[in-house]
């Protein structure tokens, strides 16, 4: 080690002479202010105490001159772009003018001590070994300007003392030696507190910076997956899709008790896996932000009504009553694809967690909203858990994890889709009497000019037979499925793989089908809206259709298709058969009335 890193410990990096210096020069602003006013009371104090009036004008001229040019060099050091590129240069212009600085008021303790000038001598030594107090602080941040100041500052005075040589001034002289080496050590440790200190700063900066760093690693691995599962989710619901329609249609062939059980605890497992694969996917399209609200102009008796229609079988299976209130012309303001989607959660857990009694959905208008609520009789909400039924795998009374009663992300996905629509979430609950979810939705203005004929239909036991269906899917699973889940129900069956397949097939059979099912992506750049647009305009009448897609964010358009998301389950296929099926006969059994009256 040599003698000045004993003197003055290692050389500091870079960034850490960077702020020594930047903090001298932001100090040093204040500091020559003081010095002027303290230079002029130097001189009128000195000015009667019989000290040479041309060495206190002279020494007046020299320091305004170099606190002068002391205010120069920091102005220019400010407005320096880049001082960290010239650091030698500004600390040498900083430390020259420092010892200056020292030298100026060392020469003032020499010339301007008066051995036995009584109150002027006690100013001087005051007002010396005070600068020489208030330097440390200043300067001990940058050592060799700290011990060059504050050694030339003193030591005149030292020596000045020494030469008067009575016993008085030889002991106030060893005082100030003593004072020299103190403020010399304590200089040290203060450099030593900020060099500590601002190392320390930079390891936490630099640990913040890679914390940082890592954190957006992982934030852009995270949106990476959920963008890939969202964009994918078409492809990685079709094989799911396909294994949930064939199930339905072996459930329905199966005549052996010990087949149907066995049957019947694969669709359980179908189930459980359609659940979960279902939520993840919501949750991936919600935290990656593919999912965007399409808000419009919603009826609101369509989303009951297609509710009622899905779930009402799945209550009265249960021995639930299922009451419906009747919506009227009411409209509200959010995408009905989502809002359904909260609906149906809440639909689903009431008919899941209530074993008796009835569930109600219903809606009140207040205050320009419509307040949409599903009340139920089930097992109810403790109050110390319902601040977390939102959360992710929360669950209220499901401690074996059983599958049948969910995963515990219906709710979690509720409450993001709620907060992407800007819908406000309420839930009014008592353990052991029952449950009401409400989401406060945006009341239109406008009121529906007519409203739909979509009837009820809880009755599942007709069939289907004579019911002409068109089937358009490019997936061949698929295809295949819904074939064979069709004619189940005696369905009759046309498949197309595309749009020019399906105008081929209905043109060489020459009459319209009844239902149209189809996939919402389909080969080139049509879709299943377009398709079935197009059938419609080459039949020349309106066919009930249906649109089966992978894609949460899909909007029909006008809202005269319904949509079911993949995997569907045969149940909500069949509904919509029903109805199809129930409007024909209505239909035919008009026409034979007009006939009869045309006879008659």
């Amino acid at each position: 080690m040599s003698v000045l890193d004993t003197l003055f410990g290692p050389r500091p990096d870079d960034r850490i002479r960077a702020v020594q210096l930047r903090t001298l020069y932001k100090n040093a602003q204040a500091i020559y202010v003081v010095g002027y006013i303290n230079t002029l009371l130097v001189v009128l104090v000195m000015w009667q105490s019989g000290v040479s009036r041309v060495a206190l004008l002279g020494w007046l001229v020299a320091m305004f001159l170099l606190l002068t040019f002391r205010v120069i060099i920091c102005r220019r050091y400010w407005k320096d772009p880049e001082p960290e590129r010239q650091l030698d240069r500004w600390q040498r212009l900083f430390t020259t003018a420092s010892l200056l600085s020292g030298l100026m008021w060392g020469l003032a303790g020499w010339l301007f001590y008066l051995p036995h000038g009584g109150i002027y001598q006690a100013f001087l030594i005051i007002v010396l070994v005070s600068i020489g107090s208030g330097s440390m602080t200043f300067l001990a941040m940058h050592l060799p300007t700290y011990y060059g100041f504050f050694s030339l500052l003193m030591l005149p005075l030292l020596l000045r003392l020494a030469t008067v040589g009575d016993m008085v001034h030889m002991v106030m002289s060893a005082m100030l030696v003593l004072y020299y080496l103190v403020f010399v050590y304590l200089g040290r440790n203060v450099n030593q507190v900020f060099l500590e200190s601002a190392v320390l700063r930079f390891d936490n900066l630099e640990a913040i910076s890679r914390l940082t760093a890592e954190k957006e690693a992982a934030e852009r691995a995270n949106i990476a997956k959920s963008r890939f599962l969202a964009a994918a989710s078409h492809d990685l619901r079709q094989p799911l899709h396909a294994l949930t329609l064939l199930s339905g249609a072996l459930a329905e062939r199966i005549q052996y008790k010990e087949v149907k059980d066995i049957v019947s605890k694969m669709r359980s497992a179908v189930a459980a896996l359609e659940n979960l694969f279902n939520a993840l996917l919501d949750i991936s399209k919600l935290d990656s932000g593919v999912l965007q609200p399409q808000v419009e102009d919603v009826p609101l008796c369509t989303l009951f009504q297609r509710i009622e229609n899905d779930h009402r079988p799945e209550a009265e299976t249960k021995g639930l009553e299922f009451v419906v209130e009747d919506c009227g012309d009411v409209m509200v303001r959010s995408d009905g694809i989502l809002l359904e989607r909260v609906l149906r959660n809440f639909v689903t857990n009431a008919i899941r967690y209530t074993e008796s009694g009835r569930i109600i959905l219903s809606r009140e208008i207040r205050d320009g909203e419509v307040i949409i609520r599903v009340a139920d009789t089930g097992i109810g909400i403790p109050p110390e858990v319902q601040a977390n039924i939102f959360d992710e795998y929360f669950q209220v009374d499901n401690p074996e994890r059983q599958h049948s009663k969910g995963l515990g992300l219906g709710l979690a996905i509720v409450a993001r889709i709620a907060r992407l629509l800007n819908h406000e979430i309420e839930l009014d609950s008592v353990a052991g009497q029952g449950s009401v979810f409400s989401v406060h939705v945006p009341l239109c203005e406008r009121r529906l000019r007519r409203r739909p004929e979509t009837p009820v239909l809880p009755e599942f036991q007709r069939d289907l037979e004579a019911l002409r269906v068109l089937i358009i899917d490019d997936e061949t699973s698929v295809l295949d499925a819904l074939k064979v889940l069709l004619e189940g129900w005696d369905c009759q069956v046309i498949m197309a793989r595309s749009l020019e397949e399906a105008q081929a097939a209905l043109a060489e059979s020459g009459s319209p089908p009844d239902a149209i099912i189809s996939d919402y992506r389909l080969r080139g750049d049509i879709n299943g809206v377009e398709a079935i647009k197009r059938i419609e305009a080459q039949l020349g009448v309106k066919v009930p259709a249906i649109l089966i897609t992978g894609d949460t964010a899909v909007n029909p358009g006008n809202g005269d298709y319904r949509i079911l998301h993949k995997p569907v389950q045969p149940a909500r296929l069949r509904a919509f058969l029903k109805h199809v099926q129930s409007r024909k006969q209505e239909g035919g059994e008009r026409e034979s009335e007009a006939a009869v009256a045309e006879t008659d």
